[in-house]
């Protein structure tokens, strides 16, 4: 009888802590989980025309594994999240450094600030870097005023170089949220006491700020090399047509009169896969550096 009762007591707290939980996970069922299943079976069909076969074939994959054109915008496109995310966490980490020990006063003032940054919209924030990186914008306008340089500089727009500055004036303030909410938890104490037993900087931030804010930068790099791999607006506007990225492809096969959604949802899940396969090497990666 007591075990009995005890079990129902386990099975009566279980339900207790999972009642909240479903609200939350019904949602994730129904918004991500089906319809990325409906996704991975589509990539499994084929499209004759504007018609749906749904047959069980590798052919989209094999299409994808021996097209060149295909292996070159994926390389591109890790290259530039990969990129974009190695200058939008350092950043992120030093601005969330200050916010949290140098100005720690005035941290919620500027977190408030970086947070109203996000209020102006995606287009408009994509349009501002056009003005200022365009062959007549602000940067070059400024340049020649000064007399450092005599024409345009021509890589600032239309180029990988300025979908990578785009992405990063956008993700920063993402990367920030994470990185600073860990750094919160953080105690001056732990800083003070590594100071007074000698602790270099760089030790200081090996052993000590990185490790303790691990979870933060791990979410800040996820926003910003998952975000930068899948976006098609910012090379789309700012990018160009030498500078497009695999998400442009995949875009493109979802409208339009040439479109093939069996492929597109193929070129989707290959992406996803490699990308997800870099972030836990490079999340492995940190965590032996800072355990080294």
């Amino acid at each position: 009888m007591t075990a009995t009762t005890g079990t129902t007591g386990r099975w009566g707290e279980a339900g207790v802590v999972a009642r909240p939980l479903l609200p939350a996970s019904l949602f994730y069922v129904v918004f991500f989980a089906v319809p990325m299943l409906a996704l991975f079976v589509l990539s499994f069909w084929r499209a004759n025309g504007f018609v749906l076969i749904p047959d069980l074939t590798f052919d989209n994959y094999e299409k994808i594994a021996t097209s060149s054109l295909y292996r070159v915008l994926i390389l591109r496109t890790i290259t530039v999240g990969f990129i974009t995310a190695a200058i939008v966490v350092p950043l992120a980490f030093a601005v969330s450094y200050v916010m949290r020990f140098v100005f720690e006063t005035r941290g919620q003032v500027i977190l408030q600030l970086i947070l109203l940054s996000l209020f102006s919209g995606y287009l408009v924030r994509i349009y501002a870097w056009r003005t200022i990186l365009g062959k007549q914008g602000l940067l070059n306008s400024t340049l020649q005023w000064m007399g450092l340089i005599d024409r345009p500089l021509e890589f600032l727009i239309y180029s990988n170089f300025a979908i990578v500055i785009t992405l990063t004036g956008l993700l920063l303030p993402l990367a920030v949220l994470p990185i600073y909410s860990a750094m919160s938890n953080i105690s001056r104490d732990y800083l003070e006491a590594a100071r007074d037993l000698g602790a270099p900087a760089y030790t200081l931030i090996r052993t000590i700020l990185v490790p303790m804010a691990l979870p933060g930068l791990r979410t800040a790099f996820a926003f910003a090399f998952l975000l930068a791999a899948g976006d098609f607006v910012t090379p789309t506007l700012v990018g160009g047509t030498q500078s497009l990225l695999i998400g442009n492809v995949i875009a493109d096969q979802f409208r339009g009169i040439g479109s093939n959604w069996p492929l597109g949802a193929a070129l989707a899940f290959v992406t996803i896969g490699i990308v997800l396969t870099l972030y836990f090497v490079v999340m492995r990666l940190i965590r032996w550096v800072t355990t080294w």
